[in-house]
């Protein structure tokens, strides 16, 4: 370590490290979004538990700033350790030197930065609404921070508010993997058991911490917060991705094809609200691909909103369900379902997929019009 100190002491190192937290984060969100956002595979789990089990050891002895001295024990020993227990204890916690707590709270930032990149991803790439959009926000945010935030994990209050938050998250993406379903009562087991951890993080080390309860108040609060987000629908509906979604007529349900208005450039970039044109008594077609993780059973659901002429805002008019509709994970292109409106008059729509009763998925504004498109129709399938 002596060597690793005097390198550090050169200027051209110092200057060097100035770009180090700069590259790190760029070159572990660019692997994050390589990797895990183009599918989520076991290895990928394996190091995120790693991260997280990792960070809540080097929490551990930031918090209490000791170390066990591993001794080979001999006769002599045994001889010693009857004769003055104490002495055995004394061996076994002194102090850390301060360089080594700088150490642990780079691995603390290390690991905690790993954890935010891939969640970030992750929640993006199920964030349906604006709501849970903000959440995603909220965590990038928590990523570009946590690049300034060294300093301040030697502060063991601060390690245990980011750690539950993460804590949460982490387990509300993992457990899905590893159970096989999701829903109300794997978010509530995931906060539970992050704010738990938590607790007894704090319970093991109140009497260095003289039984200071105030270090609690963050992590309930980020629990409370946590919930009551999920209550309401912002918290994205983790691991569920939308793959592919389309508004269409004439619909084939053995090949999962139909005729779907060809859309202009500006309608394809996004500038334009798409469109579908129908006949009189046509049916409109709205059908969606939602990938899952191998083994996942999650309902779904089809909620449709009517743009009101007279106030410009749109209403819930339908939210359709059924039996059939429970995603099976697994299938690379995601799990196709559909549903369908009869009689629906000209106007502007929009069609959410989501998790039943829950978060939405993904969401797609349309526009019913009579007659037939300028540009004709094309033959478009989920694959």
């Amino acid at each position: 370590m002596d060597f690793l100190d005097r390198l550090r002491d050169k200027a051209a190192v110092q200057k060097a490290e100035r770009f180090f937290p700069a590259i790190a984060f760029l070159g572990g969100f660019s692997w994050d979004s390589w990797t895990i956002g183009s599918k989520v595979y076991g290895t990928d789990l394996v190091f995120l538990s790693f991260y997280y089990l990792l960070a809540l050891v080097s929490i551990y002895f930031i918090a209490t700033r000791h170390v066990a001295v591993v001794e080979v024990c001999s006769a002599s020993c045994t001889e010693i350790r009857e004769e003055n227990p104490n002495f055995f204890s004394r061996i076994f916690r002194r102090e850390w030197p301060a360089s080594w707590i700088e150490r642990l709270t780079w691995v603390v930032q290390f690991c905690f930065g790993n954890l935010y990149s891939a969640l970030v991803i992750c929640y993006f790439k199920s964030s349906g609404s604006i709501a849970a959009f903000l959440i995603v926000l909220i965590l990038a945010a928590l990523l570009v921070g946590n690049e300034f935030l060294k300093a301040k994990y030697e502060d063991f209050g601060v390690c245990l508010a980011f750690f539950c938050l993460l804590g949460t998250m982490f387990f509300n993406f993992l457990i899905p993997h590893l159970v096989h379903g999701m829903g109300t009562f794997w978010f509530f087991f995931s906060t539970l058991l992050s704010a738990a951890i938590c607790y007894l993080l704090w319970l093991k080390f109140s009497r260095e911490f003289s039984r200071n309860r105030h270090l609690l108040i963050a992590p309930v609060v980020v629990s409370v917060a946590l919930s009551i987000a999920y209550l309401v629908n912002w918290i994205p509906p983790v691991p569920l991705v939308l793959k592919h979604q389309i508004v269409c007529k004439n619909f084939d349900v053995e090949t999962y094809s139909c005729d779907a208005d060809k859309l202009d450039f500006w309608q394809q970039v996004g500038l334009r609200t798409a469109s579908i044109h129908k006949e009189e008594d046509e049916e409109i077609y709205f059908i969606s691909s939602v990938y899952g993780p191998a083994e996942l059973k999650a309902p779904i659901e089809f909620r449709w909103y009517y743009m009101e002429p007279s106030t410009n805002k749109f209403k819930l008019t339908d939210k359709i369900s059924s039996s059939r509709m429970v995603i099976r994970g697994g299938r690379d292109m995601g799990y196709r379902s559909f549903s369908r409106k009869k009689n629906t008059p000209i106007g502007i729509y929009r069609v959410e997929t989501a998790y039943k009763d829950g978060a939405v998925i993904g969401s797609q504004t349309f526009r019913v019009v009579e007659g037939l498109p300028k540009h004709g129709f094309v033959r478009d399938s989920l694959r």
